[in-house]
């Protein structure tokens, strides 16, 4: 590695162009729903806009790191380590763009070496400038070249605060969530699709791209302090600590400090942090705190079980005085977590809706149970002993409580939920 020779590179400009139709697939690729994020799905929404991450896309054609000397690549060693944007006014909705690399430093950590190089990207017709962003390209085995090791020009990450987070948001990927990424992003490194480069990476299976996880918590964060409006986003940095594996489910925890959100993003059926010290700049903050704290958009039978309670349940008086307690199904699909729903029993007059339990209320009881084997057991099908003895049903709390939920159903057939 020869830091000096690689920051004296001056590669040609990069030029991109892009149309509304990319963007909406960009979107897609990060997780974006009809449901709440049509916004960024229609090209004829009255407030049709552009995420800002999408910028990743003309950065990512602009950083031809790989052609630098003094850098000797190993495309199987290469990560991406970090990353830090920072835009100047919202996207246009489509846009012809130039954009130049620099690169910063080639830092020695030891284990390998840290590449960063910056990316500006300007309107080609208009000359403006849209944004910058940072690359951290991590290759694993290439440290102790003695270069330095800091770079007053690093955008770095900053520790979360030690308490617990003012919001989490919690949100499944695909199975082909890198599939649907890599076409719109423009992100093609065979690592995120080939199970064989995968392996020879030191992989078992392709790994969702950490540019696609960063969008995911970018959309968490917006959705969450600044009610999905992108004019608000200043700047976001994060560092990539651990992969994705597509199909996992990514819990997105926030702090806010003033107009800093701090974050990181874990992945709920491992517990592994998967984004670290991540924080979001905005130019305001308007705090909305998720309806529902994880909710994937799975059609699941249960649904118009759970519709039907809801309707049942201002006819059973009472019923509130006598449970006293707050009920939350946790339904699973092929073995896979796919919605809660909460039965709360405590306060008011009592509610059922889709998600976890609001405002911060803890269940007394968890009921981790199979949708189709819910179906079953609403309509008398299964017994529920049985099926508790033999594992189908799981109980997290007071299973005294769900006793005194006989005959809630009403209408339905009476079983022992």
């Amino acid at each position: 590695m020869d830091a000096a020779q690689a920051k004296a590179y001056k590669p040609e400009d990069a030029f991109f162009s892009y149309k509304q139709r990319d963007a909406i697939i960009y979107a897609l690729g990060v997780g974006c729903a009809v449901k709440d994020d049509l916004k960024f799905l229609y090209e004829s929404h009255e407030d049709f806009q552009v995420l800002p991450t999408y910028v990743v896309a003309p950065g990512l054609l602009a950083n031809s790191i790989t052609d630098c000397p003094g850098i000797e690549f190993e495309l199987a060693k290469i990560l991406h380590g970090e990353q830090y944007i920072e835009v100047y006014a919202p996207l246009p909705t489509e846009a012809d763009l130039r954009t130049e690399l620099r690169v910063v430093d080639v830092l020695d950590k030891g284990s390998g070496a840290l590449i960063l190089s910056n990316l500006t990207t300007f309107d080609k017709n208009s000359g403006k400038k849209l944004c910058m962003q940072q690359f951290g390209t991590f290759q694993v085995g290439s440290g102790k070249f003695g270069g330095a090791k800091t770079c007053p020009e690093e955008k770095k990450c900053v520790p979360i605060p030690e308490r617990a987070p003012d919001a989490v948001l919690e949100q499944a990927t695909s199975v082909d969530q890198a599939v649907l990424y890599r076409m719109g992003s423009g992100d093609l490194n065979p690592l995120h699709v080939d199970p064989m480069f995968a392996k020879m990476s030191g992989f078992k299976t392709p790994i969702l791209h950490g540019l696609c996880t960063m969008g995911f918590s970018t959309r968490h964060v917006l959705k969450t302090f600044a009610n999905n409006d992108v004019s608000k986003f200043k700047a976001i940095k994060v560092r990539f600590s651990s992969p994705v594996i597509p199909g996992q489910t990514l819990v997105t925890e926030m702090w806010q400090e003033g107009n800093r959100i701090h974050f990181q993003t874990k992945v709920k059926e491992t517990g592994k942090i998967v984004v670290s010290n991540g924080h979001m700049d905005l130019t305001d903050v308007v705090f909305r705190k998720p309806e529902v704290n994880a909710t994937p958009t799975v059609q699941l039978k249960s649904d118009p079980i759970f519709s039907q309670i809801a309707q049942e349940l201002p006819k059973q008086k009472g019923i509130v005085q006598k449970v006293r307690g707050i009920v939350v199904y946790d339904l699973t699909k092929n073995g896979k977590h796919a919605a809660y729903y909460t039965l709360d029993l405590k306060n008011g007059n009592g509610s059922v809706y889709q998600g976890e339990p609001k405002d911060g209320a803890k269940a007394n009881a968890t009921v981790i149970i199979d949708d189709d084997d819910f179906v079953k057991l609403s309509a008398g099908e299964i017994n529920s002993a049985k099926a508790y003895m033999t594992g189908r049903i799981k109980i997290k709390g007071s299973a005294m409580m769900l006793q005194k939920l006989q005959g809630l159903m009403g209408g339905l057939r009476k079983s022992k939920m």
